[in-house]
């Protein structure tokens, strides 16, 4: 028994230089991917944004001028989520844009591990893996060359982010993002076909949260 209790202790205590190693090699990441999207400053907070959503296996054409939305939305990072006038109840939805915001890496209660690299789009990706500040772990996947965040694994989708474009203020955003469910999560392989698509059609960065919403 004393032998037993012996060998978990030295287990226990073997992981905590690995995670304070995790912490060390992510930290200096973090920082760079937040310095490619403007600074914290830039981070987005609150915004209005349109978008088309389609829920469709085939490629949807790219957006034209006159491309009208079919759902417009009121977005606090790291809280509530407006679909007009409407509270969203997928907690889901919420902490993806949470993850694409980036804020989530500065929250104090996460803790960011980074784990292997990968190919996203036939481009070397690293990853940062958030977990603590949320129910489930969430993998954010960013281009090793431009530090950019190219994809999200989440439960059971992988989301896609491209066409970044930036308000008149600065905030950095995807306008484009394309969701494929796992064939097999623990591999990180995905189903060929996508099961989503959103194209942003316009963005807009809020002071204060609109007096109908407050209500």
């Amino acid at each position: 028994m004393l032998r037993m209790i012996g060998l978990s202790l030295i287990a226990m205590l073997s992981l905590i230089p690995i995670s304070r190693a995790d912490e060390a090699d992510s930290k200096p990441l973090v920082e760079q991917v937040v310095a490619t999207a403007g600074g914290e400053e830039r981070l987005l907070k609150l915004f209005r944004f349109r978008e088309r959503v389609l829920i469709t296996d085939k490629p949807a054409a790219p957006v034209n001028a006159d491309e009208k939305e079919n759902r417009t939305s009121v977005v606090q990072i790291g809280g509530d989520w407006w679909v007009g006038k409407n509270k969203r109840d997928k907690d889901k939805v919420r902490v993806l844009c949470w993850a694409w915001s980036l804020r989530i890496l500065l929250e104090p209660k996460s803790k960011i591990a980074t784990i292997p690299e990968t190919t996203i789009n036939e481009k070397p990706a690293f990853g940062l893996r958030v977990s603590e500040s949320i129910k489930e772990p969430i993998d954010l996947f960013f281009d090793k060359e431009t530090k950019r965040l190219v994809a999200i694994d989440y439960t059971d989708t992988r989301h896609l982010f491209s066409e970044w474009k930036k308000t008149d203020e600065g905030h950095s955003y995807p306008s484009k993002v394309v969701g494929h469910r796992f064939t097999d999560r623990a591999k990180g392989t995905v189903n060929e076909k996508q099961w989503y698509q959103t194209d942003i059609l316009e963005l807009t960065s809020l002071k204060e949260l609109p007096a109908e919403l407050k209500l």
